[in-house]
Parts: C-alpha cells; sequence; structure tokens
C-alpha cells in the first residue's frame, strides 16, 4: 500500500518580494554615489601625480641651471695656457735675474766695486730665452768671459748689443766668440755660446 505525502505547502514555497520604486531611487542613488566618488578618487590621484611631476620637473631644471652656472664659473676659473706659458717665462727671468744680483751684493761685500758693477749689468741685460751658465771676471788683465744657451741663433747678438749699452762695458769688444749645437738638441733649435774679452780656454778665434 503507497501513501503519498505532498510536502509542497504553501508555507515552504519562496516569497517573491517586488522593490518599491522608492527602494530603486535609493539604490540608483548609492551607484552614483559610488561611481562618482571613485570618479573623484581618481581625478585627486591624477592631480597629485601631476604635481609630483611638476614639482620634479622644476627640480630637473634647478638643477640643470645650476650646472650650467658651475660649469661657467669652472671655465672662466681655467688658466689660459698662454698666460701660464708668459708667466712662467718671466717668473724664470726673474729668477735668474735675481741670483745675478745676489752675486752682485756678495762682490760688493768684498769691496770688489768693479766685478759688481759689471754683474749688475749683466743681470740688467738678460733677454728672454737666453740663460748665461758661466760667468768668469778677472782683474789683471781685465777680462770677460761667458758662457750659455739661447733659443736660436739670433738672439747672441742682440745680447751681445745690448751689453754694448751698458757703461760699464763701454769700449770693450767680445772678440772671441764661439757658437755651438748640442747633439741631443739638434732639432730643437737651442744653441750654446761662449764668447771672451781676452783668449780664454775653451774660445777660438
Amino acid at each position: 500500500m503507497k501513501q503519498q505525502v505532498n510536502l509542497y505547502v504553501p508555507e515552504l514555497r519562496p516569497v517573491r518580494q517586488r522593490l518599491s520604486a522608492g527602494t530603486c531611487v535609493v539604490l540608483v542613488v548609492l551607484v552614483a554615489v559610488l561611481v562618482l566618488a571613485a570618479m573623484a578618487y581618481g581625478n585627486w590621484q591624477n592631480q597629485q601625480l601631476a604635481g609630483q611631476a611638476d614639482a620634479i620637473e622644476r627640480q630637473t631644471t634647478q638643477l640643470q641651471q645650476a650646472v650650467e652656472t658651475l660649469s661657467a664659473q669652472v671655465e672662466q676659473q681655467r688658466p689660459d695656457p698662454e698666460l701660464e706659458l708668459a708667466l712662467e717665462r718671466v717668473t724664470d727671468t726673474i729668477s735668474r735675474r735675481q741670483r745675478l744680483l745676489e752675486r752682485v751684493e756678495g762682490l760688493t761685500g768684498n769691496h770688489q766695486s768693479g766685478f759688481s758693477g759689471r754683474m749688475a749689468a749683466l743681470a740688467r741685460q738678460i733677454p728672454e730665452n737666453l740663460w748665461l751658465t758661466g760667468i768668469t771676471l778677472e782683474s789683471s788683465p781685465a777680462s770677460l768671459k761667458l758662457e750659455g744657451r739661447a733659443r736660436s741663433p739670433e738672439l747672441v747678438p742682440g745680447y751681445l748689443e745690448q751689453l754694448g749699452n751698458e757703461p760699464v762695458f763701454a769700449g770693450e769688444t767680445f772678440r772671441h766668440f764661439q757658437l755651438s749645437r748640442p747633439d741631443e738638441e739638434e732639432n730643437t733649435g737651442w744653441v750654446e755660446f761662449r764668447m771672451a774679452t781676452e783668449h780664454n780656454g775653451g774660445a777660438s778665434e
């Protein structure tokens, strides 16, 4: 014997509730608010990023300007090679003259006025690119021997002419003269010279 039991009673059936018009309006408003909030947040983030980008760009521009300013200052302070070379030549000439003047002072202290006058004249007349490497002064008989180097042969006659303008050398003639070029500096233009008012070892007629 079979017996059927109906369990699908009205109480167990799902109840369908319809949304009212007011509820729908509220939901639509909530969705719209959420969308607007999301858009506003996105715009705010974009503004923040744009502000950071502008700040970075300004900093970069300032750094570039600072680099350009420093580069200009460094360029202005960079020494001119030609000026450095000229300063070196002048300094060398002053140093050589100072050494000769010191020797003059020493000779003056020894009551050798004739020698000191000649040494002072030699110190005054040293031209640029010419160096004296040896000086020999004798009082009896009076004689003078000079040895040195020059960057070119043309400088030596000019040096002799300058010495002739000194009163202490008035009337004296360098009769012995020798000019040579060192083998190791054959291609550099340097020459060595020896000259004397009297025959003195190392000079030739």
